[in-house]
């Protein structure tokens, strides 16, 4: 068991007798039980909820009566699952059943190094009832049968996508929200079980494996300049060869894949935080700000100046949920 802020060692000696061998120490557990009927407006007719949580240690360890999925977008720390602990950083995802006990905790209570989840929670009569109206639903329902802590990577960032997706759809009431959540809640359903067969051992790559890996690349060093020739290098193939599999598979030239995994960043910076700016647009990897404004509204459809503001009572609204723990 890994050792945390909180948890007692795993041994002490008694003191005050030397022949007393060492005791394990085992710290008092409480268990939880979170009913979805705290986080569900309508139990019956609309049961999904989603927020963006800074986690920290006031939540005690909690099971559910309703199915959780989890993504670490941002930091470190650590999550407890049973008597086991496990680090976790940006990029862990997870899908927590009923009955199974857990709780996040933070590597570091500083504010500039917080542990911030995104939960999507739904009830499993919910999810049923969605799968059996959805054609080609019966497919996913062995992310519905899970009877353990199931735990993944999000190698290419679209997990994260789907869950910032359905957190803005949630923040903010606007027409067709609910029809958005189930149908965002199906597509991170969809994403979870390709991941999760991808990792099934013994389970044979996926054809676009190599492409995945190039993915993955893009998404993890995206501030980076990256050329054709070494992305190409990376499959071991010719340029033109890699252009024609990179589009086929994605619908798009490897270099505008990347200018919008560059802009979904900066929106996330502008809707995040007060950075100025100049400072986004080199953070993503643009040092001349014109062509970073005009690519900027060309993918966008608006300015960054003015996306931040479209944008500023979104983040109003949303942070009453911020501190909603699951």
């Amino acid at each position: 068991m890994i050792n945390t802020p909180g948890n007692l060692g795993e041994s002490d000696i008694l003191p005050g007798n030397s022949d007393i061998a060492r005791i394990k120490i085992m710290p008092k557990r409480t268990v939880r039980l979170l009913s979805g009927r705290e986080y569900f407006n309508n139990w019956d007719d609309f049961s999904i909820f989603v927020n963006r949580n800074a986690e920290s240690y006031e939540l005690t360890e909690h099971h559910h009566d309703f199915l959780e999925m989890s993504y670490v977008s941002e930091g470190t720390g650590y999550h407890h699952t049973g008597d086991e602990v496990m680090p976790v950083s940006a990029g862990d995802l997870f899908v927590i059943p009923i009955g199974a006990s857990h709780v996040f905790r933070p590597g570091s209570t500083a504010k500039d190094r917080q542990l911030i989840v995104y939960n999507c929670l739904t009830s499993m009569e919910n999810a049923t009832k969605i799968l059996e109206l959805v054609p080609g639903g019966d497919e996913l329902r062995e992310l519905l049968a899970f009877n353990e802590i199931m735990h993944y990577r999000d190698l290419d960032g679209e997990a994260k996508g789907w869950f910032e997706r359905l957190y803005r759809e949630y923040a903010v009431e606007r027409t067709g929200r609910e029809t958005a959540l189930y149908a965002g809640m199906l597509q991170l359903m969809i994403c979870i079980l390709r991941i999760h067969e991808a990792t099934v051992e013994g389970a044979p790559p996926p054809p676009s494996s190599g492409v995945d890996h190039v993915l993955s690349l893009l998404h993890s060093q995206f501030s980076r300049a990256l050329t054709v020739e070494e992305l190409a290098g990376e499959l071991g193939i010719g340029e033109r060869q890699f252009q024609r599999l990179f589009v086929k598979h994605t619908g798009l030239t490897p270099i505008k894949y990347l200018q919008r995994i560059r802009i979904q960043e900066a929106c996330r910076l502008l809707r995040s935080t007060h950075r100025r700016i100049h400072d986004i647009s080199a953070a993503v990897g643009y040092t001349d700000i014109a062509f970073f404004n005009g690519l900027f509204k060309k993918i966008t459809g608006t300015t960054p100046r003015e996306y931040r503001q479209s944008h500023a009572s979104m983040t109003m609204s949303a942070e009453g949920t911020e501190d909603i723990d699951s």
